[in-house]
């Protein structure tokens, strides 16, 4: 009897593990289908979102930021534009998107001005041909920035996105100056070079907004030169 109820027991015991190991095996499957199923989303949603930036971008360029509508990006893209406010609040996010991509490579670009052994002047020459450069070759969605920074002063999104790496750079490269005896030491070199930025945006204003020069102009320069005589310590070289 014992022995009956012995093989009884094991074998209830072995079909409840039986059943709680496809039990277990049908919860893994459901779980890996499900993880699938999110990845394959995320990566539809990826590539909407950049199909819609790159259309964008290239639109922008070739219309004009203020000339290009929701609805010129949608219908490129082939998608409801309550699909592309799902991903861009609204058409100037994209803007900030655009030169936020462009920020490593200026970024490296300034970084690698800056360590230059070659004289301070002759660095934020670089400093503002390098940035120039990039502003003309992105020329309508440059000026949509700057209109949109001017006119959106309390909106953090705007405020720096472009200029700020130029400024810093700007920044360490008069504060070694300074430090070298070849700037002026009477006003901090953060104070310079907001100065020097302003020389630039207001360059890129000329050119850009209200189309006085073109930016392969040399008033740029002739600006700059100008400011930089004045932030030239007295009596010392010019770096």
């Amino acid at each position: 009897m014992a022995v009956q109820l012995y093989e009884y027991t094991h074998k209830c015991l072995a079909f409840f593990m039986c059943h709680r190991a496809r039990d277990f095996i049908s919860v893994g499957n459901s779980m890996k289908s499900a993880d699938t199923s999110l990845k394959r989303r995320e990566r539809k949603k990826k590539a909407t979102r950049d199909a819609i930036f790159r259309v964008a971008q290239k639109l922008f360029n070739q219309k004009g930021f203020e000339n290009t509508s929701v609805e010129d990006i949608t219908e490129k893209v082939d998608i409801a534009q309550s699909t592309f406010f799902n991903y861009f609040p609204r058409k100037e996010d994209i803007l900030v998107e655009i030169f936020k991509r462009k920020l490593p490579f200026l970024r490296k670009k300034c970084q690698e001005i800056v360590a230059l052994d070659e004289p301070i002047t002759r660095k934020i020459n670089k400093i503002f041909s390098t940035t120039a450069r990039i502003a003309a070759q992105n020329e309508h969605i440059t000026r949509a920035m700057i209109i949109k920074n001017f006119s959106s002063f309390s909106n953090k999104e705007y405020s720096g996105v472009f200029f700020e790496d130029f400024r810093s750079s700007l920044s360490l490269i008069l504060k070694k100056g300074q430090e070298e005896g070849h700037i002026r030491r009477d006003v901090s070199a953060l104070k310079l070079a907001n100065m020097l930025e302003g020389v630039f945006t207001l360059f890129i204003i000329d050119c850009l907004v209200k189309r006085s020069y073109s930016m392969s102009s040399k008033e740029l320069f002739h600006r700059l030169n100008l400011c930089l005589e004045g932030m030239i310590q007295t009596g010392k070289t010019k770096g």
